[in-house]
């Protein structure tokens, strides 16, 4: 071979080298956000529509395998709503993948790009779902696939549980529970080893105040948590998230105020507690001056230092019991996150915040730090990092319906980058697309 040719050779070899090797790192994960959960809708998935549910799987190629992974599909009926699988008002649906229904995955469990033929054998059609960060990029893959018959194992990881009687759920990172008198709020909160914690309560109780003057002189309103009733209605209890809905309500008087249908979810590392002000009058024809309502979480004195971080108050402050300088001149105002951490500053909890910005009710920051200071009814006396928000201009809002959603993100590795990985799980959705194969 002359040397023009041996080059020519040499060159065409590298190219074709560099193509396969082009092509190959195309098809790995990618994928850095790992703390998201994925939720995507039956219709987003057209080739699997009509599957029945029992013969479906999900798998992701990790080394070359099909391995699989937690999944669920949720099915939600045409009223909007989950047909909740256990509880007093269970319902069912047909069993299929409509368009409406949810399948729900991690997406650390996600995995390479690979072809139908590493899937286990039998199936009669498979979807490829690809997912992909908006913010760099990144992308990751998983796979479903409908068995007609004799479906392979199901996973056998079970990331969240509930448990009604006791009205608790846990996952391997944490373990919450509502409070048997406040139904409406929460009564235990902990964070597992697994999360970097220690495995013990660290709260008192969810305290939920509503004070307000009533025109004319004519008495006053003064409601706490142990007004507000709670119950389960329904709730699923998949691998991957724990659907509990509930029917709320708040004795106003003698009289209570309509239910209030709401979901609470929960995963391995979040969960959801939506709170809804059904307003059955405009509340500045009644109540004079600036009624208030406050939503706050209280922790255990016996349980101190902490620290305590949000997005107007970045440079943290120490929860002690006894309010510190630091802690008088905190930034109240309206704040896009907040984090209660160990003494350590690595391991604790991330408070999002969601409301609607357009309502004339702003929620201001809730911060009190003493010990000293009774806050009844408690079940712990004082208030020993008493953190939340607190409603102002109420008696601007209208009659109807007023949601906030906090959503409660436990983290293991506290940084100011990883609160905006966690803000990005809503403000920067991943993105799914798919296909038939």
């Amino acid at each position: 071979m002359t040397v023009v040719r041996w080059r020519a050779a040499f060159v065409a070899a590298l190219v074709v080298l560099v193509l396969v090797m082009g092509l190959s790192a195309s098809s790995q994960k990618t994928m850095r956000r790992t703390e998201d959960e994925i939720v995507v809708a039956g219709k987003m998935m057209p080739a699997a529509l009509g599957w029945p549910i029992a013969q479906t799987r999900m798998f992701a190629i990790k080394q070359g395998r099909a391995q699989a992974i937690p999944f669920q599909i949720d099915e939600v009926n045409a009223d909007g709503k989950y047909a909740v699988t256990y509880g007093p008002q269970r319902s069912v649906e047909d069993g299929r993948i409509s368009p409406n229904d949810e399948l729900v995955f991690m997406i650390f469990d996600a995995g390479d790009q690979g072809g139908k033929e590493l899937l286990p054998a039998g199936f009669a059609a498979a979807v490829e779902l690809q997912i992909t960060d908006p913010v760099d990029g990144g992308k990751a893959w998983v796979y479903l696939a409908q068995y007609p018959n004799h479906p392979p194992p199901l996973s056998s990881e079970d990331y969240v549980r509930f448990d009604n009687e006791h009205t608790r759920v846990d996952t391997a990172r944490y373990a919450m529970g509502f409070h048997p008198i406040a139904t409406l709020s929460i009564g235990y909160l902990a964070t597992k080893p697994a999360g970097g914690g220690n495995g013990q309560n660290i709260v008192d109780r969810l305290k939920i105040r509503f004070k307000a003057e009533i025109r004319g002189g004519l008495g006053t309103i003064d409601k706490n948590e142990e007004q507000f009733t709670s119950r389960t209605i329904g709730w699923i209890d998949g691998p991957v998230r724990v659907v509990r809905s509930t029917a709320n309500q708040m004795k106003l008087w003698k009289i209570k105020t309509p239910s209030a249908y709401l979901n609470n979810v929960y995963y391995l590392n979040s969960f959801e507690f939506p709170t809804e002000v059904n307003v059955p009058f405009n509340p500045g024809v009644l109540l004079s001056h600036d009624p208030t309502f406050r939503v706050s979480t209280d922790g255990l004195c016996r349980w101190l230092p902490r620290v305590f971080y949000n997005s107007r108050n970045t440079q943290g402050v120490i929860v002690d019991g006894a309010m510190s300088e630091a802690e008088r001149k905190l930034d109240l105002s309206p704040y896009t996150w907040s984090a209660v951490l160990e003494a350590n500053r690595k391991s604790g909890w991330v408070n999002r915040l969601i409301y609607d910005h357009a309502s004339p009710a702003v929620p201001l920051l809730y911060y009190n730090d003493d010990k000293n200071h009774l806050d009844p009814p408690e079940d712990d006396p004082g208030e020993c990092g008493d953190i939340g928000y607190q409603l102002t201009h109420l008696d601007q809002v209208k009659r109807g319906k007023l949601t906030l959603v906090s959503v409660m993100y436990q983290v293991n590795n506290f940084t100011l980058d990883r609160v905006t990985d966690l803000m990005n799980i809503r403000d920067q959705k991943l993105r799914v697309t798919s296909r038939g194969l």
